[in-house]
């Protein structure tokens, strides 16, 4: 277990305190109570972590949430050792408010002893889904549901990046001109159409394919020696830093919507395979 007087990782703690603010406003938050049971979990602060768990658990008795039920008292079971009266009392009461007859199956429990190996840095996404719903863009009602969507996948394995713009498209948004328009408006990222670009050869060794994959930055030209880079997120600073570093380019970002991104994702992934044949 982590010493929790050491400071922990500070993209991690960024997202900590972006989840924190989330719960000012709106303390009965269950995603994002989720989310920061999962944060200190995943760097080892285990009474931190026991603490959200808790809150979580306050939210799904009140709430009658099965699913949630499911996945506190699975969880719970980490912490019988250290706090075994606590555990017991809480896993009496969410039993109890379960309707009569209905079995409360555990989720698969968090391992805390180290991060796990898919769980996904969902930070960037999270603090974008609150600029959203902080600048109007998004009720409170969407914004929830793609908090909790976007807690639920960063522990899948998935072949495309974790994203706000993914899970509106899943989700059927209709209105993702306007979410498009706003978000190059606001970060000065242009919005461009992947489908008018033919992805030269030269990108496939340009970087690595998991950048492309997982990160949610995909090079699809050249503009002299520039890399032309497609993102998800515009706001994310800290991902075109890595990119230009990786690359060894000057980067330009542009933005694009999910659906061309996983075209191009998949033309990448491609191109990659037939270079390594």
């Amino acid at each position: 277990m982590a010493d929790e007087n050491q400071p922990m990782d500070s993209d991690l703690a960024d997202s900590i305190a972006m989840l924190e603010q989330i719960l000012e406003v709106m303390p009965q938050d269950a995603s994002a109570l989720r989310a920061l049971f999962n944060a200190y979990s995943q760097c080892g602060y285990h009474d931190r972590a026991f603490e959200y768990l808790g809150l979580l658990a306050d939210v799904a008795h009140a709430n009658g949430d099965a699913e949630t039920t499911g996945f506190v008292i699975g969880n719970l079971k980490n912490f019988e050792e250290e706090y075994p009266s606590e555990v017991a009392i809480q896993i009496a009461r969410l039993h109890a408010r379960s309707p009569s007859g209905d079995e409360v199956i555990p989720a698969p429990v968090t391992n805390h002893s180290k991060a796990s190996t898919t769980d996904a840095d969902i930070s960037e996404e999270l603090a974008l889904a609150w600029k959203l719903f902080e600048e109007n863009q998004l009720e409170q009602e969407e914004y929830s549901s793609i908090l909790n969507d976007l807690t639920e996948v960063s522990s899948k394995e998935l072949d495309v990046p974790i994203s706000v713009l993914h899970v509106l498209n899943d989700r059927g948004f209709t209105q993702m001109n306007r979410i498009m328009n706003y978000m190059s408006s606001r970060s000065g990222i242009p919005c461009i159409s992947l489908s008018n670009f033919e992805l030269p050869e030269k990108v496939a060794s340009v970087l690595s394919l998991d950048v492309a994959a997982h990160d949610g930055a995909l090079p699809f030209g050249f503009f002299g020696n520039d890399l032309l880079v497609a993102v998800l997120n515009p706001f994310n600073s800290i991902l075109m830093d890595k990119v230009e570093k990786n690359s060894g380019h000057r980067c330009h970002a542009y933005l694009v919507s999910s659906v061309e991104y996983d075209a191009a994702l998949g033309m990448l992934r491609g191109m990659v395979a037939s270079a390594a044949a």
